[in-house]
This record gives structure tokens, sequence and C-alpha cells, in this order.
């Protein structure tokens, strides 16, 4: 563990010791967002939201349309499985909303 600690953050070490056909070290990616352009979206997102609540979007009606429309089941009985919010819950079976 000491020397794959060593080679994974040493660099000078990396280079001196390991060959480079043997090095499988992926370039680390950038990030898409910075930390304050997630921020912004962020605000921007619970902005929309609290618009569309003062717009009354989120009435219990409202909601349990869009239940009924995202619980649909496949037409096809082998996939039907995939529409089951969990395995072990029931047709009929009420959910508990926290």
């Amino acid at each position: 563990p000491f020397i794959g600690r060593k080679i994974a953050y040493d660099e000078e070490f990396k280079q001196k010791y390991i060959p480079s056909w043997y090095d499988y070290t992926l370039e680390k990616p950038k990030s898409a967002w910075t930390r304050a352009e997630l921020q912004e979206h962020l605000v921007k997102l619970r902005t929309e939201l609290h618009e569309r609540a003062i717009r009354g979007e989120f009435t219990p009606e409202k909601l349990e349309e869009m239940r009924r429309n995202l619980e649909k089941k496949p037409e096809k009985a082998e996939h039907a499985h995939f529409a089951q919010l969990h395995p072990g819950v029931d047709d009929d079976e009420e959910l508990e909303d926290d």
C-alpha cells in the first residue's frame, strides 16, 4: 500500500521508476462547472421552482396526475417490472410520502 500511494501521489517517483508502457493513468477531466456556476444554477432552479409553486403548478391534483403519468405500465408484460418503484411493492399498495 505504501508504494501504491507513492506511485499515485508522487509524480516524480512515478516518472522515475514506472515505465511509460505500464502507466495507465487517466487524465483528470476538467469539471463541467465551477463551484460558482453550479451555485448559480442551483439558485436559478430554486427560484424557478418557487415561482412555479406561487403560480399553483404543484397543487395536489396536479401532483396526482403527474404521478399517474409517471407510473404508467409498459406495453409489453415482460418489461412491466421496470415500471415498479420497488420490486417488493405491489401495484395495489399505497405508497407513503415522506
